[in-house]
């Protein structure tokens, strides 16, 4: 197998690393929330799969030895099973349920074994040098050698057999996870089960989550009558292995009944008639080393990729949480926005566009030697003028004050704020995160939004102010960019004036009927006006509009992604929270590409 050159063999243990650091990060939270077991033990294996499978393999570690976990409950018959395996009585055998307490490997195998010097090889397990007794219980592992037995067979020589502690008695619950990293080693397992007690719940989990993992299984069923061993294998087959996800990894159920201690003592001469069917079948897999690895390493890409939306389960009350909480935010904001549009923008008058409706009107009057004409005929208009100025001015509303654009804003971020704030504080006793979120309020939350908002105010202010002055120049200058149409306006209005006083004129000949010329006079002008202020008006909408979505885009909606995102900041477990559920899907995926490539350049 092909080894990566350093550079990425480094940033291949950095990103197993930071897998195996976010999942256990995960299954430590996990292990804050009731009824998680499932999803703990999952996780807990998925974090040793990615440090003692896939790590190894995309380092180019070699296919031999293979690697052979015997688990079970507590007092199943594992160590039995394992002398049977190495051919002698070399594992503890003890009536005391939960003996065996950290796990231990049996290897014929001479010098340091170069399987254990991968780097992050079963995780947080110290390898135990001074030789202690199996009922030592601590995060550590030995390494024992067997000396050859005669008719024994080779299984040593291609394989390491590891005894491993149970996962049913009350002390499991402190190394359960020594189980779990040399099941995520193991490239066969072999589950070791009793007639009485073959169908507890926490060694059928175990199971169930090795089935998942695609490892291969061969079931031992001990502590039998002989003549019940037919009927209590298909029971076991029927009622528990049947009912497991992925049962076809199962290859055999063999039963083993009680065995006098003698027999247990030569596991070789005495107990061929058992032993033989379980080194058979086991051969299989001893015979291609090469491709039982590689099988190996799909199974455990398989479950991390099957499992990961299962862990998000985990965290469930943390994620709803943080969406009610998102959901919060964006209503305080929504309301934000309404409220400076309701007590502000909507009465807005822009002053800037009634000065650009007056240059409107004067460039629709004639230039040049035109201008005369124009003040003839403003000196025509000029009595309906003042009539009109005199009648506005009699029956004109009194013009009240709009509130202040400042105060609106400080307003509308205070209920923002307060909304969060009352909403946390009522909501304190249902989950952490809101009492992270009211304590932040009790401290600096709320200064830092003040000046995180005054912050994004005056950027509001530069873009509003381009944004004004751009909306009602343009209402003038794209017309005097265009001289052939301003031209065609003004020549319409004039004649259309002249026509009118004309038309009067002959109309009435000479006459008291000639005063309607004053009316008339103002009235194209009346509707030129008319006309202007309604484009006019329309801009000022447009401008509205715009200053609305500068204010969500430059203010709200920044405010809003800092608000969402406080609870996960400043180092709170929030914050590590977001990062290991942003980065394990990418880590995942990264994972499974490398793997893909190794295993298609590995593959005969």
């Amino acid at each position: 197998m092909s080894v990566l050159e350093p550079s990425a063999a480094a940033a291949t243990r950095t990103l197993v690393q930071q897998l195996a650091e976010d999942i256990a990060w995960l299954e430590k939270r996990a292990g804050q929330q009731p009824d998680s077991g499932r999803q703990t033990a999952e996780l807990r294996l998925a974090a040793a799969l990615a440090r003692n499978q896939i790590g190894p393999f995309l380092s180019g570690s070699p296919s031999s030895p293979l690697h052979i976990a015997v688990v079970g409950g507590a007092g199943a018959g594992k160590s039995t099973i394992t002398n049977f395996l190495v051919g002698t009585q070399a594992a503890e055998s003890n009536p005391q349920a939960g003996f065996t307490r950290h796990p231990i490997a049996y290897t014929s195998m001479n010098g340091p074994p170069s399987w254990a010097q991968e780097v992050g090889f079963l995780g947080p397990l110290e390898r135990l040098f001074n030789g202690r007794p199996s009922s030592h219980d601590a995060d550590v592992y030995q390494v024992r050698r067997v000396a050859p037995v005669e008719g024994a067979g080779t299984l040593l020589d291609r394989a390491i057999v590891w005894d491993c502690p149970d996962v049913t008695t009350w002390q499991a619950t402190g190394y359960v996870s020594r189980v779990m990293e040399v099941v995520a080693l193991a490239d066969i397992v072999v589950y070791v089960s009793s007639d009485e007690r073959y169908n507890d719940e926490a060694p059928t989990q175990l199971l169930g989550l090795i089935l998942q993992a695609r490892k291969p299984v061969v079931t031992c069923l001990m502590k039998m009558r002989e003549a019940d061993a037919p009927h209590l294998v298909a029971h076991f087959q029927r009622e528990v292995v049947a009912r497991l996800p992925e049962c076809r990894h199962v290859a055999a159920c063999l039963p083993v009944p009680f065995l006098s201690s003698e027999t247990l003592a030569n596991p070789v001469q005495r107990a061929a008639q058992w032993r033989g069917p379980l080194l058979e079948h086991l051969a299989w897999w001893l015979d291609r080393p090469a491709e039982t690895r590689r099988a190996s390493v799909r199974g455990a890409m398989a479950f991390l990729t099957e499992s990961e939306q299962r862990w998000l389960r985990v965290v469930r009350s943390d994620l709803s949480a943080m969406e009610l909480w998102r959901e919060l935010v964006a209503r305080g904001r929504l309301e934000f926005e309404a409220r400076y549009f309701r007590e502000y923008l909507s009465n807005a008058r822009f002053p800037r566009f009634n000065e650009a409706l007056v240059r409107l009107l004067q460039l629709l009057e004639l230039p040049g030697i035109g201008h005369y004409l124009s003040v003839a005929l403003w000196a025509l208009r000029t009595p309906y003028r003042l009539i009109k100025e005199a009648f506005v001015k009699l029956t004109a509303v009194p013009d009240t004050a709009g509130i202040p654009e400042g105060p609106v804003l400080e307003a509308a971020l205070k209920g923002w704020l307060d909304l969060l704030n009352k909403e946390a504080a009522r909501r304190e006793g249902e989950h952490p995160l809101w009492a992270h979120v009211e304590r932040g309020f009790q401290g600096t939350l709320q200064r830092e939004s003040q000046e995180r908002f005054k912050t994004s105010l005056l950027e509001f202010h530069r873009g509003l102010t381009n944004e004004v002055e751009v909306t009602a120049r343009a209402i003038y200058e794209d017309l005097e960019k265009r001289p052939a149409l301003l031209n065609t306006l003004r020549g319409l209005k004039f004649s259309t004036e002249v026509v009118s006083i004309g038309g009067t004129l002959i109309a009435g000949g000479l006459s008291p009927w000639d005063l309607l010329v004053l009316l008339v006079a103002p009235l194209i002008q009346e509707v030129t006006e008319f006309l202007g202020k309604q484009y006019v008006d329309a801009q000022k909408e447009r401008a509205r509009q715009r200053q609305q979505e500068l204010l969500a885009r430059v203010v709200a909606n920044p405010m809003g992604e800092w608000l969402t995102g406080w609870p996960a900041t400043g180092g709170s477990s929030y914050e590590r929270l977001e990062l290991a559920l942003r980065r394990i899907p990418a880590d995942i995926e990264q994972l499974g590409k490398a793997v893909r490539v190794k295993l298609n350049e590995a593959a005969p």
